[in-house]
């Protein structure tokens, strides 16, 4: 393996990790099929940081999503190889026409059942005819299933390397975290399925004992805690069990309603004993009645299920406290028998430290929406990282984060790739992003890859007008004894190309200063510049002073605007 020098002296390997070849997709709509990617090339190496920048829209996604079998596109052409295995799943013709027979089973089986349930109201012996239909539907789906098994195949070794060996950051965190488990449990669930969770400190036996003692290890603690609250629904029953014994309930239930003042008044006499000092004055008297009218729903709550429990036979009662009594203890079983192990807990806590988010017991146990946007984002790379991963994609990884958390999050990035030698791929359309981050860009435009080389290549000697129009748009901050000030903002004239709109020539034609005849017609192929660097354009001969494209695009820009 030979190594090269990258940004910043970090050696990188010469060895492909992921090599995307020739591909095209195609999204079914109902206007037919749109094209989305056209003939992609892209590389990234071992331990390499690869940039892909380009507008909205121009397939830097769907590239990324179709890499890892996510993408709900088809794919017409190409291969995309992960360390030598294609990631791609295409269907032999004899797969094709097995899935074709099996649906045409499964049909006519569906046909004869429908047809023998209408014939059994005048013919008891359609019984027979509707299983022999069902029988039919059977066998259509035995014969899918053969021709689904290499699919079931690929999607099994598919779902082994994704998040195990190739992870990725998907563009928002509050959309990509599920808002109803913790944090530790997200990571640690990400972790058990490819198996890098260490060994339980619990036994299977003993968690089973502590979770069948959970209810009443939870009974006592709350006695502990709040003695008052906790007795409260004991003896609620056992004078209700009392009342009942005695054949007194119809008295009760007229009395039932006496408890609503009464739990008002002990509400007062709770706020005067725990908040109030000796020196009573009138906003102590105000503040106390306020606390007894605060309570006032729940009084009425308590006085309305008393008066219903008396009112109630004691049957629907035993219904209602047993089930309650079996559905609260199954649940409080269950979760302490889920409950994540402490040596997982602790496993999590040191891979939210790997990524510096601080104080990371607390945030273990918190859920996604209490975190902050550049916290979900560490989160989400903890995540990924957790199973260390040889190849990290990034999709817009600091969209929505103010700057100094964007640092921070590249910051973070670029050590891992250091310490650990993960390659990322780091899809986002911030130019600021690439020349701080990236060891090598591919520039997308409308699904296909414009310019492709090193940081310094595409930086310093772009030669793909697309690529020049880009940094020529970046805002600059010139003084005014440089005699440079401009009336208003470069730009790149018009507009991307829709995705169903279609072009024998260059995608970038409408835009270009330097289009003609051959541009329309034909597509340009990869032109090499030097080594590892690659313009798809007609005319790198006219890009070889970045100047005098910048005019040529100011010169276009005025034109358009005085046609408009």
């Amino acid at each position: 393996m030979l190594w090269t020098q990258g940004i910043g002296g970090d050696l990188l390997s010469d060895e492909v990790l992921l090599d995307v070849k020739g591909l095209r997709v195609h999204f079914d709509t109902l206007t037919g099929p749109i094209e989305a990617l056209h003939n992609i090339d892209l590389k990234v190496m071992k331990g390499e940081i690869r940039g892909v920048v380009g507008e909205s829209g121009c397939g830097k996604s769907v590239t990324s999503l179709t890499a890892i079998g996510l993408a709900t596109c088809e794919v017409d052409e190409g291969e995309i190889l992960y360390d030598g295995y294609d990631t791609v799943y295409r269907r032999q013709d004899w797969e094709k026409w097995l899935i074709r027979l099996s649906t045409i089973i499964s049909y006519i089986g569906a046909l004869l059942i429908v047809f023998n349930v209408l014939r059994i109201i005048f013919d008891t012996s359609a019984v027979y005819d509707i299983l022999q239909g069902a029988a039919m539907m059977l066998f259509g789906t035995f014969v899918g299933s053969i021709g689904n098994l290499s699919m079931y195949r690929h999607e099994k070794e598919m779902r082994r390397i994704r998040g195990n060996e190739i992870s990725m950051i998907f563009q928002e965190p509050m959309t990509a975290l599920n808002p109803l488990y913790t944090v530790e449990k997200q990571i640690s669930e990400v972790m058990k399925e490819h198996n890098h969770l260490v060994d339980r400190e619990i036994s299977y036996v003993n968690r089973i004992i502590r979770a069948l003692l959970t209810p009443s290890t939870t009974i006592i603690s709350k006695t502990k805690e709040n003695p008052i609250s906790t007795l409260i629904p004991f003896a609620v029953l056992s004078l209700y069990f009392l009342v009942i014994s005695k054949g007194a309930s119809d008295s009760f239930e007229s009395i039932s309603w006496y408890s609503l003042p009464l739990i008002v008044l002990i509400g007062i006499f709770i706020d005067v004993r725990d908040n109030h000092s000796k020196n009573w004055n009138s906003n102590d008297t105000i503040k106390s009645l306020k606390a007894g009218l605060f309570i006032l729903p729940n009084a009425f709550a308590f006085a309305l299920i008393l008066y219903m429990m008396f009112w109630m036979p004691i049957a629907a009662i035993m219904v209602i406290l047993i089930g309650t009594f079996v559905t609260a203890i199954t649940v409080m079983v269950l979760s302490d028998f889920l409950k994540l192990d402490s040596a997982h807990s602790r496993q999590v806590v040191q891979i939210l430290e790997d990524v510096q988010i601080p104080n990371p017991r607390t945030v273990a146990t918190m859920y996604p929406h209490e975190l902050s946007g550049g916290m979900r984002q560490r989160v989400m790379i903890a995540m990924m990282m957790s199973c260390e991963p040889n190849l990290l994609i990034a999709d817009e990884p600091t969209t929505a984060l103010d700057v100094t958390i964007q640092a921070q999050i590249l910051k973070l990035m670029r050590e891992m790739r250091d310490r650990k030698g993960t390659s990322i791929m780091l899809i986002t359309h911030d130019l600021g992003v690439i020349a701080e981050m990236c060891d090598t860009v591919s520039v997308m435009y409308a699904g296909t890859v414009v310019e492709s080389g090193s940081l310094e290549d595409i930086l310093m000697n772009p030669r793909m007008p697309y690529t020049i129009g880009l940094l020529h748009s970046i805002p600059r901050i010139i003084k005014e004894s440089e005699g440079d000030r401009k009336d208003s903002l470069p730009i790149i004239p018009g507009q991307v190309p829709s995705p169903n709109e279609h072009f024998d020539g260059c995608r970038f034609h409408p835009r270009c200063p330097f289009a003609d005849e051959i541009c329309i017609s034909t597509k340009p192929e990869n032109v090499v510049i030097k080594s590892d660097h690659f313009a798809a354009c007609h005319h790198v001969e006219k890009t070889k002073n970045v100047l005098d494209v910048e005019s040529a695009f100011e010169n276009l820009a005025s034109k358009l605007m005085e046609v408009n």
